[in-house]
């Protein structure tokens, strides 16, 4: 039995990435040396390659093997996380690192609330704090997927306590290039317990200096919808209470019916490509009806266009008319009514305007 209290899975597909950053970020803290251990996988390269790179590393470094001729951090991720022996687990890209004193203000958060789950702050290389999940003004305990949109971010970066996460039976969805995260980080979410969010100093980081990411190659339109798809056929959608429901439902259509509706135009698509998305938006609204509201009247057009005439020549006018709409189009519901709702546009900018002014303050 190990003696750390948090292990950190770290999967490696490509003896290219800086893995030596990712792992020494871990290890870094030395206030709390000896409590972070890291169990780094070899996603079908050689592990004593691996091991030889990482052994000047002062720390608990375990490198395994894991090969299944799949393009996808699914299957290494879920062999990691099968061999965490400590309190708290976490997962990492081997692209990204922590900021130094992260780790050990993580540690701390824990030892004082025993959350089940305590969500990473994150931000892309180079740039400032990403704003999600944008909770509730002043909210950092006790966090509700709803209510603190916590939807909003299905990668499950962060802490995580093993024996809830067993509990739930949590695994990377495999077979997928692209959201193997998003039924364990919904599921965690919505029924993990005591959800805490690890705001203030120190950040996630995201790497943007790879040489290439899995995520980033082109695919297919049913490759691009198929983590959404599995949701329902995994029974993950259904297993959600109602306004759980209606609030992933909001987010998925807003991120990805909406964003890859917005980028089609450009990528030559088909009217095939079209009517597999309006497919999958007419899915999403069956299981929550009332989703269309909370959108403001520029992503209704395109919405309304998808359920009306889902053609490449109809949606990349409607696409067109949208870029040089102003700003009460971008923050007004086309009702009015919903202008305020929690998922619209306005609310969130005006939460994202009082947090501004709040962290000015303090």
């Amino acid at each position: 039995m190990t003696r750390v209290s948090v292990q950190v899975v770290i999967a490696c597909h490509d003896l290219s990435r800086p893995i030596e950053r990712a792992v020494s970020s871990v290890l870094q803290d030395t206030s709390h040396k000896g409590r972070v251990g890291v169990i780094v996988v070899a996603h079908g390269i050689d592990p004593d390659l691996l091991a030889a790179r990482l052994e000047s590393i002062d720390g608990d470094v375990r490198v395994v093997s894991h090969v299944d001729g799949v393009r996808s951090a699914a299957g290494p991720f879920n062999r990691g996380l099968e061999l965490v022996e400590a309190k708290y687990c976490s997962v990492m890209g081997s692209d990204d690192f922590l900021e130094p004193g992260t780790m050990a203000r993580w540690i701390d958060h824990v030892d004082a609330g025993r959350p089940d789950a305590a969500i990473a702050q994150i931000r892309l290389q180079g740039q400032t704090i990403m704003p999600n999940p944008l909770v509730r003004l002043g909210r950092r305990h006790r966090l509700d997927a709803a209510k603190d949109r916590l939807f909003y971010r299905t990668a499950p970066l962060g802490l995580i306590r093993t024996a809830r996460m067993r509990e739930l039976d949590l695994t990377m969805t495999e077979g997928l290039r692209v959201g193997e995260d998003f039924g364990f980080g919904i599921r965690l979410w919505a029924n993990g317990g005591r959800i805490d969010f690890l705001g203030g100093p120190g950040s996630y980081v995201i790497g943007e200096d790879a040489r290439e990411r899995t995520t980033y190659a082109p695919m297919t339109m049913t490759e691009r919808l198929e983590p959404i798809v599995r949701l329902f056929s995994d029974g993950v959608i259904d297993d959600l209470r109602p306004a759980h429901r209606y609030a992933l439902v909001v987010k998925l259509i807003r991120v990805t019916v909406v964003g890859i509706a917005q980028s089609l135009p450009d990528a030559d698509a088909t009217d095939e490509d079209y009517a597999e998305l309006a497919a999958l938006l007419r899915r999403l609204l069956h299981v929550a009806p009332h989703g269309l509201r909370p959108f403001n009247r520029q992503d209704r057009r395109i919405l309304d266009g998808l359920l009306d005439d889902p053609t490449a020549a109809r949606m990349r006018a409607e696409v067109g008319r949208t870029r040089d709409l102003g700003r009460l189009e971008r923050w007004l519901t086309p009702d009015l009514l919903h202008s305020f709702a929690r998922e619209s546009t306005l609310r969130r900018y005006m939460l994202y305007y009082c947090k501004r002014e709040r962290g000015r303050t303090e």
